[in-house]
């Protein structure tokens, strides 16, 4: 299944008005950017934000600081961020400090105020709660700091640049592809079907949820059982699964909001005895998101039917590219959005699939 780049067209083009290029260049240092106060990316904001009056550069023109603060490194998709972090500091000669947040919200605020204490000249943030980072992104703003945002946006302040994946988008794949097998097991779109829910709070969940409800209740046969926060843990997601499994005698199948969901959906079934080879009639289909190594090697053991797969390296990396073009007084997007793929047993060493990029192979934990 190729990777839409229809959206990816949209979502990234930059171009302005003339006029609104002249009011963003009026701006102060904060530059023209999108308030992040709605938890789906803009399609057509602006297309673009324009840079400010002043480049990013640090003090006595000496080369650019960056400050990124990410939520945890407990997850490879995080580890991913991480790699295209320093992969694109490195190539636009960025000087980069970073902090890790190991998940708590307020530690992750803390860490970015001490990160502009530090004289960064761009901010870069992967918020682990969308509210509770408003105060960082701020500070930011009053100290004419731009903020870029990877993966999770900011419900409030002013972004310069959000760069992700279209996670509505992708939890509405997740539903016709779940519509779909579904059609070809029964001749209709119908059956029994669990939401594992991402991490409350953040973007990216939110946004999946909305495009994964929204697209399956197209279909009026498909009925949702369950639907429970697996928050984006391995263990929460076994638990939630557990519990579901023995209140449910039939599932057929289970979206999980990202690949940790669908790993720990995965061992549940496995643990209550009913795991069914792909292609059996009781089979219980699973599709997730992110791409990860666990979830390609599910994917070649039959565990796991898809995931919609994400390139964080890239992505992250693309996002610093966006500092440079600030610095450079160049228009950057409010909102860029990387292509997903859909990734299965079928395309999983195709040569579409390896020239997408297989990113888990790329990093450790």
């Amino acid at each position: 299944m190729a990777w839409n780049s229809e959206r990816f067209d949209r979502w990234s083009k930059v171009g302005a008005s003339a006029g609104a290029i002249v009011l963003c260049a009026a701006a102060a240092l904060s530059g023209c950017s999108k308030n992040e106060s709605s938890t789906t990316a803009s399609t057509d904001a602006g297309a673009s934000a324009a840079a400010s009056a002043a480049p990013v550069a640090a003090a006595g023109g000496g080369k650019v600081k960056v400050g990124f603060s990410v939520s945890t490194l407990n997850n490879a998709f995080f580890v991913g961020l991480k790699a295209g972090v320093e992969k694109g500091s490195k190539a636009q000669g960025f000087d980069l400090v970073q902090t890790n947040a190991n998940g708590d919200a307020q530690q992750q605020v803390n860490d970015a105020i001490n990160l502009l204490s530090q004289g960064v000249t761009a901010l870069v943030l992967n918020p682990i709660d969308s509210k509770a980072i408003i105060p960082a992104v701020e500070k930011a703003n009053s100290m004419g700091i731009p903020v870029f945002t990877l993966d999770r946006g900011s419900d409030g302040g002013k972004v310069t640049s959000f760069v992700a994946s279209d996670n509505v988008a992708l939890g509405a794949t997740a539903a016709k592809w779940i519509a779909d097998q579904l059609t070809k097991r029964y001749g209709s779109a119908k059956g029994n079907v669990v939401d594992l829910i991402g991490l409350v709070g953040t973007t990216a969940a939110t946004d999946r949820e909305k495009g994964f409800s929204d697209a399956i209740a197209k279909y009026p046969d498909i009925k949702v059982v369950a639907r429970q926060e697996g928050a984006f843990d391995q263990e929460k997601s076994l638990n939630a699964m557990t519990n579901i499994l023995q209140k449910y005698p039939q599932i057929d199948a289970v979206f999980g909001a990202n690949d940790d969901n669908t790993v720990g959906a995965e061992k549940a079934i496995d643990n209550a005895g009913r795991y069914k080879p792909l292609g059996a009639k009781d089979h219980i289909m699973v599709i997730g998101a992110d791409g990860t190594a666990q979830a390609l090697s599910a994917i070649r053991a039959g565990k796991q039917d898809a995931t919609i797969s994400q390139n964080p390296i890239e992505m992250s990396a693309k996002a610093l590219s966006f500092i440079a073009d600030y610095s450079a007084k160049q228009s950057v997007p409010a909102d860029y959005a990387w292509p997903t793929l859909l990734i299965d047993k079928g395309n999983i060493d195709s040569d579409e699939t390896k020239k997408y990029g297989l990113w888990s192979e790329q990093v450790s934990q």
